[in-house]
Formats: C-alpha cells, sequence, structure tokens
C-alpha cells in the first residue's frame, strides 16, 4: 500500500513539475507589481509592494573590461556578474514598512545568498554536499536571519573560509522577472548579471550602493571577485541569468530560455509528448486491454454454460441479425414502433387518446381488503349464490362451498324447531300423574321416540365434492298417545 501511494506521488510529482511557482510581484503599475524604466543616464523603480506607490531614481554603475581588471563606470560600462552556488533565496510580493524597509527596499522582487566560486565549481558540488542555510526571516533583502544549518550568515566567526553574496535583485524588464523564478530551485549553480547603483541625490551611497573600492574585486571580464570580507550586501539591477542548462535574458528570446513551466530533461514540448502518450495513451490501452479480458471471460462462462454448438447458433444468429438489419429489416418491436406513431401524428388532435393519469395510490391501510364492500355483500346477498347487488365490487368472494354450508345449517336449524302443534298441545292438556292411596303410580307416560336429525354432510374440496343435491326435509312424525286405563287401581 506504503508503495503503490509513494508511486502515485511520484507521477503526480512530474505532473505538477513546472507548473507551480513561487509568490512573486506582477509587472506594472498598482499593488504587488513593480515597474522598472532602466536607463543608463537615469533608471526610475516604481513600486506599489509597500502598499502605496514609491518611486526610487538611481544611476547604474557598469564596468569596463581591463588587462589588471575591470574599472567601475556611473552611467556606462557592462553588467557585472555575480557567480557561485545558490544557497537560498527569497520572493517578495510585498514588503513592510514596520519592519525597516525603505527606500530601494521596495524595489527589490527576490533575495539570494550565493556562496562565491567559479561556475565550474558551482556546478560539480553534488546536491547534499553543498552548504545548507536555515532561513528563519527575511524581511529584509539584504538582513536575512539565518540559524541552525552549515552556514549561518549572522555569524561570520566560524565561517572565515568562504565568501558571500547577498544580493537584492531588481528586475530591468518584465522577462527578467518572470525569469527570476528559476532561482526557487536552492542548490545549484548560478551567475547573475547586472549594474549596481549609485544614488543619484547627494551622492551619500547607503548601504547596498555602490562604493569604490568595490573596483579593486572586479575581474579582467567585470566578474565580481570574491569579497575581501565574509559577506557583500549589494543591490542589483538584473539584466540576465545563467544557469546549469537555461538562461534568461532582458528580452526573452534567447535560445535556451528559461520558461516558467520547464521540465529538465524533457523541456516543455517532450513533457507533453510524453504526458499524452504515456499517460492518455496508456490509459486508452489499459480500457482496451482491460474489456477485452471481460470479453474474453463472458465468453469462456457462456461457452461452459450452452456448449460449442449453442455458441456457433448464437454467432450464426448473430450474424444473420447482422444481414438483416444491413438489408434494411426491422424487428416486430421496432415496426410496431414505427406504425404506432405514424398513427398517432396522422390522427387529428381530437381523436388523440388523452394522457394516460397516472395511477393513484392505494390509500387502504389494510392492503387492498374493502371492508365497506364486504358489510354490502353481506347485508344486500340475496339468492342462492348471496351476491352482492351490481355495480358493487367486494374483495371477499363467497365461494359455492360456504354458501352450501350455509343452506345446511339452515336446514338443521328448522328441523329442530319444527316439532308437531298437536304433540304440544297435547302434553299441555294431559295431567300429571299423581299416587293415589300412598303407593299407587300412575302408567308410565308413553313413550316416544326422538325426531330423526339428518347426519351432517361431509365437506368436500371443490374438485371432488359433486353437485349438492338438497332432499325437503322429511315430515314432522305425529305422536299418538295411548288410552290410559284408569280403572285398574290396583298395586
Amino acid at each position: 500500500m506504503r508503495r503503490g501511494l509513494l508511486a502515485f506521488c511520484l507521477v503526480a510529482s512530474m505532473l505538477l513539475a513546472g507548473c507551480t511557482g513561487p509568490s512573486t510581484a506582477t509587472w506594472g503599475s498598482g499593488s504587488n507589481a513593480v515597474d522598472v524604466n532602466f536607463s543608463m543616464d537615469n533608471t526610475s523603480v516604481k513600486s506599489g509592494l509597500s502598499g502605496e506607490t514609491t518611486t526610487t531614481n538611481v544611476i547604474p554603475v557598469g564596468c569596463t573590461p581591463g588587462t589588471e581588471g575591470g574599472e567601475l563606470n556611473e552611467g556606462s560600462g557592462s553588467s557585472i556578474s555575480f557567480t557561485g552556488y545558490l544557497a537560498a533565496s527569497h520572493f517578495y510580493d510585498a514588503h513592510n514598512k514596520l519592519m525597516g524597509a525603505q527606500g530601494l527596499d521596495f524595489g527589490v522582487t527576490t533575495a539570494v545568498a550565493i556562496q562565491s566560486m567559479r561556475f565550474d565549481e558551482a556546478t560539480a558540488v553534488t546536491n547534499g554536499d553543498g552548504p545548507r542555510i536555515d532561513v528563519k526571516e527575511w524581511n529584509m533583502p539584504l538582513s536575512p536571519k539565518t540559524g541552525a544549518g552549515s552556514v549561518n550568515l549572522e555569524n561570520p566567526s566560524k565561517q572565515e573560509a568562504t565568501k558571500w553574496y547577498v544580493l537584492g535583485l531588481i528586475p530591468t524588464s518584465e522577462e527578467v522577472l518572470k525569469g527570476m523564478t528559476s532561482l526557487d530551485e536552492w542548490h545549484q549553480g548560478v551567475s547573475i548579471h547586472g549594474y549596481l547603483v549609485d544614488d543619484a541625490g547627494d551622492g551619500n551611497n547607503p548601504a547596498g550602493y555602490a562604493r569604490g573600492q568595490h573596483a579593486e574585486r572586479l575581474g579582467n571580464d567585470c566578474s565580481f571577485l570574491r569579497p575581501t570580507d565574509f559577506r557583500e550586501d549589494v543591490y542589483v539591477l538584473v539584466t540576465g541569468i545563467t544557469l546549469e542548462d537555461a538562461s534568461v535574458s532582458a528580452t526573452g528570446d534567447a535560445d535556451d530560455e528559461w520558461v516558467q513551466g520547464d521540465v529538465p530533461f524533457l523541456g516543455r514540448g517532450g513533457f507533453i509528448f510524453f504526458f499524452l502518450v504515456a499517460g492518455l495513451g496508456g490509459a486508452v490501452g489499459l480500457f482496451i486491454v482491460s474489456t477485452g479480458m471481460v470479453k474474453r471471460s463472458a465468453s469462456k462462462a457462456m461457452a461452459t454454460l450452452i456448449g460449442s454448438e449453442g455458441m456457433k447458433k448464437a454467432a450464426s444468429v448473430k450474424d444473420d441479425a447482422k444481414a438483416a438489419k444491413k438489408a434494411g429489416m426491422e424487428s416486430p418491436t421496432e415496426r410496431k414502433s414505427r406504425v404506432d406513431k405514424a398513427r398517432e401524428m396522422e390522427a387529428p388532435k381530437k381523436e388523440r387518446a388523452p394522457p394516460k393519469e397516472s395511477k393513484k395510490k392505494d390509500e387502504n391501510p389494510m392492503g387492498g381488503f374493502d371492508l365497506d364492500s364486504v358489510l354490502a355483500s353481506t347485508s344486500t346477498s340475496s339468492g342462492p349464490g348471496g351476491n352482492a347487488p351490481a355495480g358493487r365490487k367486494s374483495s371477499v368472494v363467497v365461494t359455492e362451498a360456504a354458501q352450501n354450508m350455509d343452506r345446511m345449517n339452515d336446514v338443521e336449524m328448522n328441523e329442530g324447531s319444527s316439532l308437531p302443534s298437536s304433540f304440544s298441545q297435547r302434553r299441555s292438556s294431559t295431567p300429571p300423574s299423581s299416587n293415589v292411596g300412598g303407593g299407587t303410580t300412575a302408567k308410565d307416560s308413553p313413550k316416544s321416540k326422538p325426531p330423526v336429525r339428518r347426519r351432517k354432510a361431509v365437506k368436500k374440496t371443490k374438485s371432488e365434492e359433486p353437485e349438492p343435491s338438497y332432499e325437503s326435509p322429511a315430515p314432522a312424525r305425529q305422536y299418538e298417545e295411548e288410552d290410559e286405563d284408569f280403572s285398574d287401581f290396583s298395586l
């Protein structure tokens, strides 16, 4: 899992390479912007990085090459180079007066710390073996606050063997301002080309401005040699930057011009080509391969289910369907749909069937059991079937077997309640037996047979039970009493 996540992060970093950059000032007027009108006679630096527009006028100081070293000249000469190993950089999109920024500080868009050495020596330093600076705070372009690290720029006593440049860089064109973002990558060999500045006013030359003793440390090619002190802090009007594999020019038309978005080794064009081939092409290829694997798996499963003969028939059906479709034939479903659509279009608007209303949701909580219909069916049932009145539907269906059971119950009730009237009358007129003479008893009352009851029929299923036939109930038996002989009183 971790390896997969690491691989994903690496690929994502390649996709984002060159697409992100540091937040820095923009070119032009307004807040967070600078505009430098570069001229050897007089250069004006207009800045809005302080929250308000400030303008500072300076005179560029160039170099005149010589056999015994270069010579500094105000308002003339070629650019001076600061070469070495880039150890740290900082970009500005605003400056704070409360932190001490003033004057030409507002025109600085980038500050760098460079260890002085030849360009070939700087490019030969293995990444990780060079000096490392721990930057804590860099509010003032020429006064970085550093802490633990291999080099502490605020404590020169421990690093007397190394010499450093701390440069406040001011772009002289928009192309240079864009190219300064190349300095966001630390630990590389770099050479900054530009001009020192001189005060265009009273010539007091405050900190960071050009001084007369600088001429003693210029090489024959106008390169700024290793400073005599541990650290040299100056402002530079930048006209170009040289990197190991690219360069930044004032016009932006160099053959190896560095552009935001460049990818090492591949370049912008190579990166786009690689992304299209390896990214999109790989995705399309993976989709094709996965689709083929799924189809093969489905074919194997189908062959297992229907066999080889079934597969041949299915293939023939598929071919026949393609041939029929190619010949212009249509399926029954398509033909029916076409005919219905044609009829609907030909029929007048008034004859067209109204749109079907959506079925209302059954609001009966008993799930389709209509109690009203049952009550109506029970109360108004008539005839042998006991059917409900016409026009009203019931959710309860009275089966024929249930109707037969009701008829049998009615017959039994009638048999039990239809005793002969003569029997009841004679019993009511017969005097009760009496004991005469203290022991004589009357003859037993005549014995009568109980009424015959019909045996209840066994219920059969509808499929086995024949059509029931009902007989009329047998006539009630007449009970006759024998004549009683009251002449014999013997015991």
